[in-house]
């Protein structure tokens, strides 16, 4: 067996992604009635639930026994005039309906209670609120007969998070040595335990949005995507929605086929990334930026500081954190690596130094055991 055919044998199994489409399903025909319209004192109900999948199984980067999240929008079947008191919504090119940041808590609080009544009395579930993180979610474990079927997940109210892993889909599908490298640098930088947004580390999507901008920097990829076509792409699927065509929506939410790479010239690319972050003469983490936007982009901290000086400091603290490692959320104008503190900052770049210096075998004998 290959080194890329035993990479692919890793990932997500179709079974498991049709567990999450078929769970993806399920919400969305119990909250067709949801009356969101109540629940922001809007005076029309016509706006039609739609659950959105997001997450590493939809951008092509999870390994097995991955999770899913989900994120509750909203399609209008009225004019966007209707729709604009109160101030309570966002709207997108994309079409579908964002309910605002600050109206997250109270709509989910309601969709708690909304579901609680609306669950078959034979499904076993149990809920979590997850209100204090900066997006709020709503965590629901859901239980089956046989236990291998149990299912957790997350629901927010986020346009973001679909747009963020339809963009990191597009990158993968364009590109199978840069998802090759994505899945590698995913697994071990998790094996040397410094992938955990919760607990201060780095999260996989920020680590991933630091490959993509490496491989562009030095040209070992041509894909350079403008975020915008993720919005078309959600434009096309709104659409198909509304018209009852849903089941055709392969483009953005079917799975990912594996394509295989060449892995020695991957692991030169993850050599080479191992030295270009972890060697500050290449990339300067106190002053240089990870930046993919195709627009505005920012690439030294001068530049971030300067288009958020506006902001007093509990503000600038939000969306920056400690600012030890800049990461630009391709989407939102705030830093990705903000969970990081300097002591977490230096075991990062530690670890980045001395995997550059590790053989081939020493990496891939791990990846793939």
């Amino acid at each position: 067996m290959t080194l890329s055919v035993k990479l692919g044998s890793l990932l997500l199994t179709s079974k498991e992604y049709a567990r999450f489409t078929d769970n993806q399903k399920w919400l969305e025909g119990l909250l067709r009635g949801f009356p969101v319209g109540d629940f922001l004192g809007l005076s029309t109900n016509s706006l039609r639930p739609c659950v959105i999948m997001y997450g590493s199984s939809v951008s092509g980067t999870a390994f097995q026994k991955a999770d899913i999240d989900y994120s509750l929008l909203f399609l209008n079947n009225v004019s966007t005039t209707d729709l604009q008191e109160g101030g309570c919504l966002n709207f997108s090119q994309s079409e579908f309906i964002e309910v605002g940041r600050s109206y997250h808590k109270q709509v989910l609080l309601s969709v708690l209670e909304y579901m609680k009544r609306e669950v078959c009395p034979s499904e076993v579930m149990q809920y979590e609120q997850v209100f204090s993180a900066r997006v709020p979610v709503l965590r629901v474990w859901k239980s089956a007969s046989d236990k291998a079927d149990n299912l957790y997940f997350d629901m927010s109210m986020s346009l973001d998070g679909p747009r963020n892993s339809l963009l990191l889909r597009l990158y993968m599908k364009s590109d199978p040595r840069l998802r090759a490298g994505v899945l590698c640098i995913k697994r071990w930088c998790h094996s040397q335990g410094i992938l955990d947004a919760r607990r201060g580390w780095i999260s996989p999507y920020a680590l991933t949005v630091m490959y993509i901008f490496y491989m562009q920097v030095t040209k070992r990829t041509t894909q350079i995507i403008d975020e915008n076509d993720v919005d078309k792409l959600l434009n096309s699927v709104a659409k198909l929605l509304r018209s009852g065509d849903g089941g055709n929506v392969s483009d953005a939410y079917g799975m990912l086929p594996y394509e295989e790479a060449d892995m020695m010239v991957v692991f030169d690319d993850l050599r080479n990334f191992f030295s270009f972050f972890g060697e500050c003469e290449r990339f300067d983490f106190d002053n240089d930026v990870v930046d993919i936007r195709t627009r505005g982009k920012l690439l030294s901290k001068e530049a971030w500081v300067e288009e958020i000086k506006q902001l007093d400091e509990k503000e600038r603290w939000k969306l920056m954190g400690y600012e030890t490692m800049l990461i630009r959320d391709p989407y939102e104008n705030h830093n990705l690596g903000r969970g990081v503190d300097f002591f977490r900052g230096e075991k990062i770049r530690e670890v980045f130094r001395l995997s550059s210096k590790l053989m081939c075998g020493d990496i891939f004998g791990f990846l793939l055991s």
